[in-house]
């Protein structure tokens, strides 16, 4: 492959930030980005991956939870609840399909376009229990317009509502929670990341259980996100397969992530994640402010933390700010 380029500001802010990584040739394995680099890196995709998916899911529950055709007269939202880049297209006559269309309106650094796809499979309406929403990425494009760069997402997601219900029904406390069930298909996601180092693809799959509450005051609906398979041995694994630089990893949540409409599903108020590739490992504290300290309860983070731990076990730490 050809040698990847690094502009002079962001290959110094790498030697900066992790002390410990090797930024000599001898070090390097793949387009000469040290492994130490890639599970850092790895760490950034990850989150990314994570949550803006959560906020893809949140979108199709909205979706869902305004629609009479998938949740019957009464138990949908009167207005609608979508979020403000979203159009949606609603075939009529008893069509199983909505489309939601992002518009690409910025918010803050974040933009997103293309469109996702939601199906309603084994169930006649979403809030009946076991019921399963097939969510196909069309084109789908998240940007981080302040960083110049990007992250695209092809592939299906399935999420099964386990109890039943939906977030209208859970505003009216008609259900004390809500449990989703997110998994992707057999072929898992095909994740597209450009950014300074180019245009490269991983593989994701994911296996992870979502449970919801509301709260009127202030009115908010809180996610927390755990880990819902064993692979090689450790529980509580989210996300697992390739990286966009060809390395196996495994995402493994050890203390849940939690987020909530208010501070925006894309940046946690808490939660702690442990990347492993290869034999390197990461870990990720989210919740944090500019200081690099947890936020108290009731507050909206900005930041999170990443702390790559070597093969000697040396330990470097790096705080990243949310889109």
């Amino acid at each position: 492959m050809k040698k990847q380029i690094f502009n002079g500001y962001f290959l110094l802010l790498l030697c900066f930030s992790f002390i410990t990584f090797s930024c000599n040739k001898s070090a390097e394995v793949d387009d000469n980005i040290s492994e130490e680099v890639q599970v850092s890196v790895q760490s950034e995709d990850a989150e990314m991956i994570s949550t803006e998916s959560e906020s893809v899911d949140d979108d199709a529950s909205n979706a869902v939870s305004s629609s009479a055709r998938f949740c019957g007269t009464g138990n949908i939202f009167g207005g609608g609840s979508l979020a403000f880049d979203l159009d949606t297209s609603n075939p009529g006559g008893g069509a199983r399909f909505i489309t939601l269309n992002y518009n690409g309106t910025v918010y803050g650094c974040r933009k997103r376009t293309g469109s996702i796809v939601l199906e309603l499979l084994n169930a006649t309406r979403w809030v009946e229990p076991g019921a399963t929403l097939k969510v196909s990425f069309i084109n789908f494009k998240v940007e981080n317009i302040c960083r110049n760069k990007s992250v695209s997402i092809i592939g299906e997601r399935y999420i099964t509502n386990v109890n039943g219900g939906n977030l209208f029904t859970l505003s009216r406390n008609l259900v004390a929670s809500l449990k989703h069930k997110v998994r992707t298909g057999s072929a898992g996601l095909t994740v597209t990341f450009i950014d300074s180092f180019g245009t490269k693809t991983a593989k994701w799959n994911v296996a992870r259980t979502t449970n919801i509450t509301y709260s009127p005051t202030p009115q908010k609906y809180s996610y927390e996100i755990l880990g819902d398979t064993t692979i090689n041995g450790k529980s509580f694994t989210e996300a697992w397969g390739t990286t966009r630089f060809n390395k196996t990893y495994q995402t493994v949540i050890n203390t849940a992530i939690k987020a909530n409409t208010v501070c925006k599903l894309w940046k946690p108020v808490a939660g702690v994640v442990t990347n492993h590739v290869n034999n390197l490992q990461a870990q990720v504290l989210f919740g944090l402010n500019m200081a690099g300290n947890p936020v108290g309860i009731g507050d909206c983070a900005g930041f999170y933390k990443v702390t790559f731990t070597n093969t000697s076990g040396a330990a470097t730490s790096r705080l990243f700010a949310y889109r």
